[in-house]
């Protein structure tokens, strides 16, 4: 197809798409969203054709580029410190993360991340690790997960870890006993395996309404990720944090807009028509 993923036709025209908007935030001013943090978002990191599975070399030159153009990048849990302070986010602050805790993150991103000296958090699918995870839309099949044991390498590292639920459900379809089991189920089990009772979650497919974010906060957990795009300031919801995807097809310049802000009222377009075409439950 002309616009699979990964096509030389899909990227030329994502790449000149990305430059008019990123003109047009020029002319407005509307480039100021670059003031504040920018939480960048992973899923994969691999060779395989999909629209969420970033190759090795891509992600390699994203973090150089990161490390080379004076980013302050910051674990997650420093904008949580900040959001409690009541500090403002220096301009040009990054956090890393990835969701649901594929074994491709410890195999080909791990060994960036310790090379490159950058923090990141990895939110892991808890009852899916040592097996298989099968949660990525488009990508029929299961694929390996990341092992206990590969977590607590990680966390030797540079890298943080935060729940992702056991089981990866729709929050808002699941009744509230089942809803509070995947949240503090999935935090006692990160607990028991690696020591770290942590207080950083993600939204699977993002999906979130009022009746999920206050179980979230009854479950401890303080710092919350969505997968609105934007960037975060202290108006931010720390409990539905905004988010910036990083796909296959974003070449490096690509990458540097979606820092600017470039493809955020893009990306909240595409995510509107999506939930109007498949509304989650209330």
């Amino acid at each position: 197809m002309l616009l699979t993923p990964g096509s030389r036709a899909r990227r030329v025209l994502r790449s000149a798409l990305g430059a008019g908007l990123t003109a047009a935030l020029r002319v407005t001013g509307a480039d100021r969203a670059q003031a504040g943090a920018r939480i960048l978002y992973y899923h994969r990191i691999d060779e395989e054709l999909h629209r969420s599975c970033v190759t090795p070399r891509a992600f390699r030159e994203q973090m150089q580029y990161l490390r080379n153009s004076s980013y302050r990048i910051v674990p997650l849990g420093a904008l949580l410190r900040a959001f409690e302070a009541g500090e403002e986010f220096a301009p040009r602050t990054v956090a890393v993360t990835f969701d649901d805790g594929f074994a491709d993150n410890y195999v080909n991103a791990y060994p960036v991340l310790v090379e490159l000296g950058i923090p990141a958090t990895v939110f892991v699918t808890t009852a899916a690790l040592g097996s298989t995870l099968s949660v990525l839309r488009g990508r029929p099949g299961a694929l390996p997960a990341l092992t206990w044991d590969q977590v607590r390498e990680m966390l030797r590292g540079p890298v943080t870890v935060g729940s992702h639920t056991l089981t990866h459900p729709r929050l808002t379809q699941i009744p509230g006993e089942a809803l509070r089991r995947e949240l503090v189920r999935s935090r006692d089990v990160i607990a028991a395996e690696t020591g770290v009772e942590t207080e950083l979650f993600c939204y699977p497919h993002g999906d979130m309404n009022a009746r999920v974010r206050d179980a979230v906060r009854l479950a401890g957990y303080r710092l919350a990720c969505s997968t609105y795009p934007g960037p975060v300031s202290l108006a931010s919801d720390p409990l539905a944090v905004p988010r910036t995807f990083i796909a296959r097809d974003d070449t490096l310049a690509d990458f540097a807009r979606k820092l600017s802000g470039a493809y955020d009222y893009l990306h909240r377009g595409v995510q509107f028509l999506r939930r109007w075409r498949v509304p989650a439950a209330a």
